[in-house]
Parts: C-alpha cells; structure tokens; sequence
C-alpha cells in the first residue's frame, strides 16, 4: 500500500511540473537572411555566403527553413556555422560592403521591429541544389523569411509552427528600382496572440 501511495504522489508531482507555463513549447523563431558576398578585390573573395537575422539568440548547428516567395515553398534548410558576428566581423573577416552590413542590421528601416542578430549560414539537405526561379523580377534567392526547420506551409497560404499564422507579405522601395525593404507579418490564427514581424532590406551596391 505504502509502495503504491509512493508512486501516485510521485505522478502527481510530475504531472503538476509539466504542467507548469515553463514546461510549453517555446515560441517559434522566425526571422530573416540574406545571401551576400564580399567587397570587390577583397582576397579570398566569399560569394553566396547566406546570414541569418534573428530576434533572439541561435546555438550553433540551429536549423531553419527558407520561404521561396515566387514557387510558395518551404524549403530546408539553413543551418548557424558561426558564433553571433558583430558588425567588425561583418566588415573585417567577410568584407562586405557597408551598404550589406546596413543591410544586416535592418538600418534602412523607419521602425524596425527588432535589433538583428546575425549569423554564417550554410545550405544543407534540399536547399543545396535547389533552384529558385529566375524570372526577371524573382529575388527570393537574395534572401527573405526564415522560419523554423520543421514548419509547413498549407494549402492557404498559412503557416504552421507549432501554432498556425497568417502570412502577409509587402515590399517597398528604396529609392530606386533595385533596392527594397520587404516586411513580413506572422499573425496568429487563434486567439488575440501578438504577430511576429520580421523585417529584410536589400539595398544597392
């Protein structure tokens, strides 16, 4: 009797921490990237190199998914292969143009959302070789919203992470006809939740 008490009070405890609010999921990670290069005459030369921007901090090996705005795609994935790069890294180790680190840390917005993390990235599994349309005003593989690996988008456009968010999509321009901001908008589907907005420049080099 005592035996059996024991083990009921032990799944009672259990059950009371799992139900704890530190127990739920997290929220989902969306956020966005870019797929850059370095300076003119810069030695090595770096080409394609995609960096994540992101709300909060990512461990190294994290994986996410691309959104293909021109094919509605998911596709996966990009992975973190570097520690947090601050904008010295940005400019020194990767030489990028001035113009691409502003691009990074969302500088070119009237009200960002949020201040950027960046990140290295690499391709792996279908993203390697995937192939984005080329189409002359197709610029998903410059880069856009990223999301977490394991999302999925429905048949409506939506997308499911955990929960299920509305996707809205704008672009406006820069100043000229190759430069954009783009702003996505994440609104959940269920309840008053707050959205996420991520924010992704493409200026003019």
């Amino acid at each position: 009797m005592q035996n059996w008490i024991g083990r009921a009070a032990r799944s009672v405890a259990l059950a009371a921490c799992l139900a704890v609010p530190g127990a739920q999921a997290a929220e989902p990670t969306f956020g966005g990237w870019r797929n850059l290069g370095s300076r003119d005459g810069a030695e090595p030369a770096l080409r394609d190199v995609p960096f994540a921007l992101l709300p909060t901090p990512a461990a190294r090996d994290a994986r996410f998914s691309i959104y293909d705005r021109e094919s509605k795609r998911l596709v996966c994935c990009l992975q973190v292969v570097s520690a947090e790069l601050d904008d010295t890294a940005l400019r020194k180790v990767y030489q990028l143009p001035e113009q691409w680190v502003t691009d990074l840390r969302n500088g070119r917005s009237a009200a960002r959302p949020w201040q950027t993390r960046v990140y290295e990235m690499r391709r792996t599994d279908e993203l390697i070789d995937y192939g984005f349309s080329d189409a002359p005003e197709a610029y998903s593989d410059l880069g856009g919203l990223l999301l977490p690996a394991d999302a999925r988008l429905l048949p409506d456009g939506s997308v499911q992470a955990g929960a299920t968010y509305r996707l809205q999509f704008r672009s406006t321009s820069l100043g000229d006809d190759s430069s954009a901001l783009d702003r996505f908008i994440l609104q959940p589907v269920q309840g008053e939740g707050k959205p996420a907005v991520v924010e992704v420049s493409y200026g003019t080099y």
